[in-house]
């Protein structure tokens, strides 16, 4: 009998040393951002010890990282029901009310959180309560409530001035009121209490990130590193600042140490993607979201960032079937999203994709004008708009819409004017396109093709050869590009053959007008041997003999 109850008093602390283990596990693997391990490490728990409600909210902080926002609030309600006076689970559902933009529903949930700590004066004296709802309150990224979230971090640090969690979500209220100071001030209380513990100055390091103070970032990064070289979030970070920097590649390796420290989950490569695409990366931004929705086809945010890095890729290298699934997947996407979501850059890249593939320009057309219309600021809108109007052939449309974007973009470029000379000549209206012209070859004196365009802007004006305007461009393009004798035959000839052919044709034809057949002849001769086929030319030529 003695035995047994022994045996029995030993299974139950080998039980409790498992549970504590497994917890102790869980929540480093939230704080490691391995959502997927810490997931299943916590409906392991609440397998065990169904009635525990720190479980349950565990369980939904796991699925809401993932993005399982259903899972996260059935999470949430089941630990409230077998844990009613428990604030934990208040707390996650007020969070999911702030993703979801409720603040009236959020705050109710908040409220309810913290009442069970209220005491006659008004005070809320559960410290963990008051952490769990201050966190939640900035942890969205779009809804905040970070007065409320101020004040609570403010009450507690009147009762309770040594708690590490408090005092770093503290930093986290500062942080998102972008006060620098008070925030590094509650991080670095933080590390005065458990200096061995690198989260903090991780955080510290995001102020400085923030602030675009990248050695300082690095710095305090270095201490994280210098605690645990490992820290998953401190990679992650890294990460950020380099691309910050515009260092692309150590970005990526940075974030591919973050996955291996973290967890190669599908949010997790939904966020590198995210990376690689804002890292100009657009290949492989798309070869790793078509992996990811081999075994994910719900996630509607990467049927959105498809979309967008298929256009980015088919800009590079033209591919109709890629451009048209590119297209199906944001369609896809916007099909799914309230229209009041949709965003600026949904529309844009709506409208490119629409270009490419062919019988959508109309469509195009509405669809850039309302990204334009939801942010007018945005000049590169009004650029691409014009550029849209260019393929449809609308040339009086393209012009008044570069000359809206030249009024409105604070740098110009040559190539700026260049498009807009383009346009202006097709809509035949050359005097505009010959200023544009000119325009160009004021700021960039040595750029051949202004001067053709010129020639040609002048020509259309004087048909009859009244002027020799036409003759000096035409020739100050010609000896632009025959500046090197040597590059000229080697490679400028054929890469400026259409150009070649124009001038050429064209002072043919000034000196044949003029009778001076001899040079004429000259001309048309380099035509032919550019161009053998150049019926024009034999025809003078033959005339010439």
């Amino acid at each position: 009998m003695k035995r047994s109850i022994l045996s029995l008093m030993l299974f139950v602390f080998a039980s409790i040393n498992v549970m504590a283990q497994n917890l102790e596990q869980g929540m480093r693997d939230l704080d490691f951002e391995k959502y997927e391990s810490a997931r299943a490490v916590f409906k392991s728990l609440v397998a065990k010890e169904p009635n525990n409600g720190d479980y349950w909210y565990y369980l939904g902080q796991a699925y809401m990282n993932i993005l399982n926002l259903d899972s996260a609030a059935i999470s949430y309600k089941e630990g409230i029901k077998i844990a009613p006076a428990n604030p934990a689970n208040y707390a996650g559902l007020g969070e999911l009310e702030l993703m979801a933009e409720d603040k009236v529903k959020a705050k109710e949930y908040f409220d309810k959180a913290l009442s069970f700590s209220k005491n006659r004066a008004g005070i809320y004296t559960d410290i963990r309560a008051i952490t769990l709802v201050a966190s939640s309150m900035v942890n969205n990224a779009n809804t905040k409530l970070t007065d409320e979230a101020e004040k609570l971090i403010l009450m507690g640090y009147e009762q309770d001035k040594k708690n590490y969690d408090l005092l770093v979500a503290g930093g986290d209220v500062y942080l998102e009121r972008n006060d620098g100071g008070s925030s590094a001030t509650f991080y670095e209380r933080a590390i005065g209490i458990n200096p061995a513990n690198p989260k903090a100055y991780t955080r510290v390091s995001e102020i400085w990130k923030r602030v675009k103070n990248f050695e300082q970032a690095q710095s305090d990064l270095q201490r994280a590193f210098d605690k645990d070289k490992n820290y998953a979030p401190a990679w992650k970070l890294q990460a950020e600042v380099y691309y910050s920097q515009r260092n692309f590649e150590l970005a990526k390796t940075a974030y591919t140490t973050y996955l291996n420290n973290s967890e190669p989950s599908v949010s997790n490569q939904i966020r590198f993607a995210r990376i690689l695409f804002l890292s100009k990366e657009f290949q492989e931004a798309l070869t790793r979201i078509d992996e990811i929705q081999k075994i994910d086809k719900e996630n509607l945010l990467l049927y959105r960032l498809r979309g967008f890095s298929v256009c980015e890729v088919t800009d590079l290298k033209a591919d109709l079937e890629l451009a048209k699934s590119g297209l199906a997947s944001l369609e896809y996407y916007i099909s799914k999203v309230e229209e009041k979501k949709l965003t600026v850059t949904d529309y844009e890249y709506l409208a490119k994709l629409e270009a490419k593939v062919g019988g959508k320009d109309s469509i195009a057309i509405i669809h850039m004008n309302k990204a334009i219309e939801m942010n007018p600021f945005n000049t590169d809108l009004i650029a691409d708009l014009a550029k849209l109007y260019n393929k449809m052939k609308r040339f009086t449309d393209a012009t008044t819409t570069f000359e809206l974007y030249l009024s409105k973009a604070k740098k110009v470029t040559a190539a700026d004017y260049f498009l807009y000379g383009k346009a202006a000549y097709f809509a035949k209206d050359y005097i505009k396109a010959d200023s544009a012209f000119t325009k160009v070859s004021e700021m960039k004196a040595d750029y051949p093709d202004a001067y053709l365009w010129r020639g040609n802007c002048n020509s259309a004006l004087d048909p009859d050869f009244k002027t020799e305007l036409p003759k000096q461009f035409y020739e100050k393009y010609i000896s632009l590009l025959k500046t090197d004798p040597e590059k000229f035959e080697t490679t400028l000839k054929m890469k400026n053959k259409s150009g070649l052919i124009n001038a050429y044709g064209y002072l043919g034809f000034y000196y044949l007008n003029l009778e001076k057949n001899a040079e004429a002849k000259e001309f048309y001769k380099l035509v032919i041997e550019l161009d053998p086929t150049n019926q024009k030319a034999k025809t003078v030529l033959e005339g010439l003999k």
